[in-house]
């Protein structure tokens, strides 16, 4: 009974390590206005230098539910006929943490039939795996002794640092847009010591937008987004509504299949000055973990400069058809 129950929690354990494996494969809900955050040919698209700050928690209310901070920045480089634009996140899922930093530079290339990216994003990770916070059925745990009696567990906290390269393509037209990116791309593989080393698969990602103008200053923007590691594939599609870039709405469903059933997804945002915009999404949960858990929220904090960047230089070019 006791070898059983050690190999059920082993399997637990394995079982988040999974889910945070898949994590690396990025999990959000305001994508569609940080596409930065997945493909590095997005950067300078928006003609002006644009930060986004985001907060992430999935599955609130689940001890060790992932989380995610992310502050990243990017602008057009003029001289470089592109842009350049760096990145730092901080993503953990029970005892994994994984914090990383990356600087980025996209090639954009005018053409008569709209804008083509070639983008490429390089920086450090750095993974950690805390032992204290791991328990088995044979380990054990008084006085303040952390002893798994597990050679597979460690007792305390290890952590390794690695090399971690992402990148993308993005093509922007007058009423369409897409990008296909490939993100988590690990050199060598993850160790984090003590024998225990991953080698996670690489994500990647398709993004497809369609720009429909309707009345009364209402646009509207049907989207379409896929992450595969090439073993899972999970496909998204929402739809969205902005009003005179001041106001939007947006319903979104994650998940497509009996297997693959993750969440219905509402969004809104409002521009809070020149400059500033908020954006709020909330997951409604659809899988059978829905019950566990108090639903997914995420803030986006976004700023806009809103006015060219290097004055002087060659003449602009307007990366984005639609900021003409």
């Amino acid at each position: 009974m006791r070898t059983k129950l050690r190999y059920f929690f082993l399997g637990i354990f394995l079982m988040m390590m999974h889910w945070s494996v898949a994590q690396r494969v990025m999990q959000n809900s305001l994508y569609m206005f940080d596409r930065y955050a997945f493909n590095p040919a997005f950067g300078g698209m928006e003609s002006s230098l644009v930060a986004n700050l985001l907060y992430r928690t999935q599955w609130a209310g689940i001890p060790g539910n992932p989380e995610t901070y992310m502050i990243n920045a990017h602008m057009p480089f003029y001289l470089w006929h592109g842009a350049v634009g760096l990145e730092l996140f901080n993503e953990s899922i029970g005892a994994e943490n994984q914090t990383a930093f990356l600087i980025s530079y996209n090639y954009i290339r005018e053409t008569p039939i709209g804008l083509f990216s070639l983008g490429l994003k390089a920086g450090m990770t750095q993974n950690s795996l805390d032992g204290t916070k791991l328990r088995t059925p044979d380990g054990f745990y008084e006085g303040g002794i952390i002893d798994h009696q597990d050679i597979n567990l460690p007792n305390g906290a290890i952590s390794g640092i690695s090399p971690l390269f992402e990148t993308g393509v993005y093509y922007a037209g007058d009423y369409f847009e897409a990008g296909l990116s490939m993100t988590g791309v690990y050199p060598g593989g993850i160790s984090l010591g003590e024998g225990i080393h991953a080698s996670p698969k690489p994500g990647f990602h398709f993004f497809g937008e369609y720009f429909i103008e309707t009345f009364d200053q209402v646009s509207i923007y049907p989207v379409v987004y896929i992450k595969s590691d090439l073993v899972e594939t999970q496909a998204e599609l929402s739809v969205r509504a902005e009003w005179e870039n001041i106001a939007t709405a947006g319903i979104g469903y994650r998940g497509f299949g009996n297997n693959n059933l993750d969440a219905l997804i509402l969004t809104a945002g409002v521009r809070l000055s020149p400059k500033f915009y908020l954006n709020y999404a909330y997951d409604i949960g659809l899988s059978s973990l829905n019950s566990a858990h108090q639903g997914t929220h995420e803030i986006l904090i976004r700023y806009n400069l809103g006015k060219m960047i290097g004055a002087g230089l060659p003449p602009r070019t307007i990366y984005n058809p639609r900021n003409l």
